[in-house]
């Protein structure tokens, strides 16, 4: 029988199950979505929530589908892992119990508590001298000091913090880890160690008891509790593997990098996360100016990286754009921007107001405002305002890092959703002036799925997994001449982002 290993991949707004099969010598990776689903932060009197029980029903929807469809195509389902966005948490009591709905990264609050933190620490720069982490109000260590100032006896009755992976593998399979890669978004580990540094919690005044110790992506947690599997038809004897459960770390790790040749990698959907994997974490000043954050990866890996807004603009102002009668789905708003007049408006993608849901139109209008540009009027002027802007800041990223690193980077592969959009494809190529190589789409899902077959034993390394992705994907190149880039609208780029 093949064998077969189920990713589940969280992001934000989205969620899917995705069954992977490996087969052949060499071996190929082949993807079947099994269930793919919706879901939103819902707003309550304390702040956005995610619906945790929704998400977990699509779960079980999920493994019943891969379940059945394994058992009818001869696969053998061996293991499941879960992977999500970054930084969001919940406590646990000592029986198992949640304690609290686990809040949205997007609360507005949190900008607060971030100055509070900042106010006790002296200064951004001492966080990151001991986390390596770049400075975003939605890190981990502000939300906890938000929840605690507000509720601090919900912290006495917790046994243990999970982020949002740790808590979905307790509920496949009684078991409560803290897998690295997703405790690295905390801001709240050591930037050498990767352990907890309790020191600079205790600093703070924020509990540290519940605390667990962390485990390494591939580590075999459990097998599945018997009402999961008698809830899914679901044999008793599935691993539950932890994968990298940072979504971008499986993205990271699925990235098709097989030659001697230099790359970078550029993580593109909700959120563009551009980077290098390094072996060692650097967190020089210089770093820290851009910032750079230092997270952790697969085999001890640092991921070193920038967060940059993403499609997030387009998807934002797609919404916008409904609400004012307006209904068109990312292809057709992509052909509309191609063929509107290249670079007449500019923006900052990581503006602070962009981050926060609502007006998108409005925003970027009084950016242009702010700026002495002409504001959009036109769908197609707002698109192509957004995408040339992005290719702009990942020129501008990818240039810094490598002053950072002092070292250049023959080729940008770029990995995720993001890739469908070939226009933004061919505008970074001409933006940062080298090859960018565009594949595959579920790179989250792919890197989730063998770091299971690692933990199992079927995949030797990193290198022999990202050999099998490249064999196992359809891989796009474009060159940088494809796409004419003005010099004269990056000059006005970086006028308006150093403004």
């Amino acid at each position: 029988m093949s064998s077969a290993h189920l990713a589940i991949d969280l992001g934000a707004s989205s969620g899917r199950a995705i069954v992977g099969v490996l087969e052949g010598d060499p071996q190929q990776l082949r993807l079947e979505e099994m269930h793919r689903f919706e879901h939103l932060p819902c707003p309550t009197p304390s702040g956005p929530v995610w619906d945790l029980t929704g998400i977990w029903q699509a779960i079980l929807t999920g493994l019943r589908e891969a379940t059945a469809w394994c058992r009818e195509n001869g696969a053998d389902l061996k293991s499941v892992g879960v992977d999500t966005w970054g930084v969001d948490w919940t406590l646990v009591g000592k029986s198992g119990e949640t304690l609290a709905l686990p809040h949205c990264y997007r609360d507005p609050r949190h900008e607060g508590a971030c100055n509070r933190v900042l106010e006790k620490l002296g200064g951004f720069e001492y966080l990151y001298e001991r986390t390596g982490i770049q400075l975003m109000p939605l890190n981990t260590i502000f939300q906890v000091m938000l929840r605690h100032e507000l509720e601090p006896k919900l912290f006495d009755a917790a046994e243990r913090l999970l982020f949002l992976p740790d808590l979905l593998h307790f509920w496949l399979c009684g078991e409560m880890t803290t897998e690295r890669t997703i405790a690295s978004t905390s801001s709240m580990l050591a930037v050498e160690s990767g352990d907890w540094d309790t020191e600079l919690l205790e600093k703070l005044g924020l509990p540290t008891h519940i605390l667990g110790p962390m485990i390494e992506p591939g580590t075999p947690i459990g097998e599945l509790r018997s009402e999961v599997a008698e809830a899914t038809g679901a044999s008793k004897g599935i691993k539950v593997i932890a994968p990298a459960s940072h979504d971008t770390g499986s993205a990271v790790a699925a990235v098709p990098a097989t030659t001697e040749r230099s790359w970078a990698y550029l993580s593109s959907g909700t959120w563009s996360l551009l980077g290098a994997e390094l072996k060692q974490p650097l967190y020089s000043e210089q770093a820290r100016a851009m910032p750079f954050t230092n997270e952790r990866g697969v085999d001890r890996t640092i991921r070193f990286l920038k967060n940059i807004a993403g499609l997030w603009l387009v998807q934002e102002l797609r919404r916008d754009l409904k609400r004012k009668g307006e209904s068109r789905n990312f292809a057709e708003l992509t052909q509309i921007a191609g063929s509107s007049e290249p670079f007449r408006t500019l923006v900052d993608p990581n503006f602070a107001d962009f981050a926060t849901p609502g007006n998108m139109i409005a925003k970027l209008c009084e950016f242009a405002k702010k700026t002495n540009q002409p504001e959009p009027e036109t769908t197609g002027q707002l698109v192509r305002c957004c995408l040339e802007s992005l290719a702009f800041c990942y020129r501008h990223t990818l240039s810094s890092m490598e002053s950072v690193l002092g070292q250049t980077f023959d080729d940008l592969h770029v990995v995720g959703g993001g890739i469908k959009n070939t226009l933004l494809n061919e505008m970074t190529a001409a933006a940062v002036g080298r090859p960018v190589i565009c594949g595959p789409i579920e790179a989250t899902a792919i890197g989730n799925v063998l770091v299971q077959a690692m933990g199992c034993g079927e995949v030797a390394d990193m290198a022999a997994l990202r050999q099998i992705v490249a064999r196992s994907s359809d891989l796009k190149r474009y060159a940088p001449g494809n796409h004419e880039l003005d010099a004269q609208a990056l000059a006005r780029y970086t006028k308006i982002t150093h403004q």
